[in-house]
């Protein structure tokens, strides 16, 4: 029952490893587009929970290998990325788009790029598209990815061709994009947080378990986090089908906070953060809320970064 406070955990350990920033243009999201997150670095950088992160990226080992990354590519991606945006429809990964808006060495990128086994170069309309092999990717059946700079600054990216097509297509205007209310919950207006996101047809893409139920008995579902006044705060919004699916789903959040908040053993300082969590509704509106400071989160998020290392240490 923890995994939908866990799911929420994992939303705030984006932020953790973002490369994000700046304000979310909806005009370059697709209107075909399901789901769609964002974060904004300029305002992370201002936050307690920012500096914070940083710093234990310090000490964890992390900012050396940014570093190292900055030296291969000429661009630090922390430093010199201002703005990622990632969409897509459904969970299909080739359908899925990122964009990057940063300051890069643009040659030096497509020379590391032209040294790929598998590269290749696609003409679209006025694009230069590339591709290659990407061999991170654990399914085998599934590691080609393809892309460009649509300007100097602004790179286009995803593992389906057809999808990054698209988003030229809507970045030139010759396609309809979600500017004209695709997402309709606030949380995509709202401009004090350093990560948003927002989704729609959820229900489908989640598996099993009491999250899924959840999702399935919403329409849409948005989530921002940010700080405001030295506090970290998580919002997360659920538009119901109906009032009956708003009891049902406050009763169900209700119970999976009340039995993480009973994981002290297990996962102390996610128990902690439960406890803080607090569920609201109002006709077909359910509000979770969390609010903490900036210590305990950073904390948390230290510990769980840890216990994947772990976890990834023995299974090699």
């Amino acid at each position: 029952m923890k995994k939908l406070i866990m799911t929420l955990a994992v939303s705030i350990l984006i932020v953790e490893n973002s490369i994000l920033a700046g304000p979310l243009i909806l005009e370059q999201v697709s209107g075909g587009a399901d789901w769609v997150a964002h974060a904004d670095q300029q305002q992370f950088k201002k936050t307690q929970t920012g500096q914070l992160i940083r710093n234990e990226m310090v000490k964890l080992g992390i900012e050396e290998n940014l570093t190292n990354f900055a030296t291969v590519f000429s661009f630090h991606p922390l430093d010199d990325v201002r703005n990622i945006t990632i969409y897509g429809t459904g969970k299909d990964r080739k359908k899925a788009v990122i964009l990057i808006d940063g300051f890069f060495d643009k040659e030096r990128i497509l020379s590391i790029l032209r040294t790929n086994p598998e590269y290749e170069e696609i003409k679209y309309v006025d694009i230069m598209l590339h591709q290659w092999y990407d061999e991170n990717q654990k399914d085998p059946n599934n590691k080609m990815m393809y892309g460009g700079f649509y300007k100097d600054d602004l790179i286009v990216m995803g593992a389906g061709l057809d999808a990054v097509k698209h988003e030229v297509d809507v970045l030139k205007g010759s396609s309809e994009n979600a500017a004209k209310g695709v997402f309709k919950l606030a949380s995509l207006d709202a401009q004090t947080p350093f990560f948003k996101a927002a989704g729609k047809n959820i229900g489908e893409i989640v598996g099993p378990g009491p999250q899924a139920v959840v999702l399935r008995l919403t329409n849409q579902i948005g989530l921002t986090i940010g700080e405001i006044e030295g506090r970290f705060y998580l919002d997360l919004v659920l538009e119901a089908k109906s009032e009956e699916a708003t009891q049902a789903i406050t009763k169900i959040l209700d119970g999976i906070i009340a039995f993480v908040s009973l994981q002290k053993e297990e996962q102390p300082m996610l128990a902690e953060l439960a406890k803080k969590a607090k569920v609201s509704c109002e006709k077909t509106m359910v509000k979770v809320h969390l609010d903490s400071d900036p210590e305990t989160v950073v904390q948390f998020l230290k510990n769980q970064w840890l216990r994947n290392k772990e976890k990834q240490t023995q299974t090699q």
